[in-house]
């Protein structure tokens, strides 16, 4: 635990506000943890992201834990994470995820984590895979193991930004493969969700390798 001294040399700022931090808070201020924009789904069953993916994929059930919005103060949180290599903001909201997963009844069984994967090449590029962070998050505070060799993405397509849903889809298609997966209950997470054309694509290559597992969906934010 940090102490006060260690507070006052070496202070921390809220990664919203910028207000300093006090010893009992990581990431967030008590007030900026307190307004996140969480969207509750995994406590519904018909929400908007599960209807992303309805008719689409076989799965379980879907969750996103924050929206995303353009205006919103959060946004430069979620832009720290996916781009400015801050892996203990992902971390730290999957835990916050993982722990809302856990108390809610998504799932029966335990599941294995697969956090999206990334083409070689974009990762040496980059340096890291933010949603192997989330999936580390959610997997400290669920208990639940984790699984970053199931998926590899095989494709490296061109950028999606302007592209519509249909496009999106044709683009991500056979961008990934699966290899056979021992377990019963499988959870993918993604970071931001926008179309779901990516989360479609790696799914599918899951489904298509191990037709029998119960595949369930979750990402960071969903783009309203």
């Amino acid at each position: 635990m940090r102490s006060i001294l260690t507070d006052m040399c070496f202070p921390r700022f809220c990664g919203v506000c910028g207000k300093i931090l006090v010893s009992q808070e990581d990431v967030l201020c008590l007030p900026c943890l307190h307004d996140l924009p969480r969207t509750y789904q995994w406590m519904m069953a018909d929400n908007p992201l599960a209807g992303t993916f309805k008719g689409k994929i076989s799965f379980v059930n879907a969750s996103s834990f924050l929206f995303f919005r353009e205006a919103s103060p959060y946004r430069k949180l979620l832009h720290q994470f996916k781009y400015g290599g801050e892996s203990r903001i992902g971390i730290y909201l999957g835990s916050l995820f993982g722990k809302e997963l856990v108390r809610s009844s998504v799932f029966s069984a335990a599941p294995v984590i697969i956090p999206m994967p990334m083409s070689s090449v974009k990762q040496r590029k980059r340096g890291y895979n933010q949603a192997e962070w989330l999936a580390a998050g959610i997997a400290l505070a669920s208990g639940w193991p984790m699984d970053t060799t199931a998926v590899k993405r095989i494709r490296e397509k061109t950028s999606q930004v302007a592209y519509d849903r249909e496009r999106r889809r044709e683009n991500m298609k056979n961008a990934f493969v699966a290899k056979a997966i021992p377990y019963s209950d499988v959870l993918l997470i993604d970071d931001v969700i926008t179309t779901g054309a990516t989360m479609e694509s790696c799914a599918l290559a899951i489904m298509d390798r191990n037709p029998a597992i119960r595949l369930s969906l979750a990402s960071l934010a969903y783009v309203e």
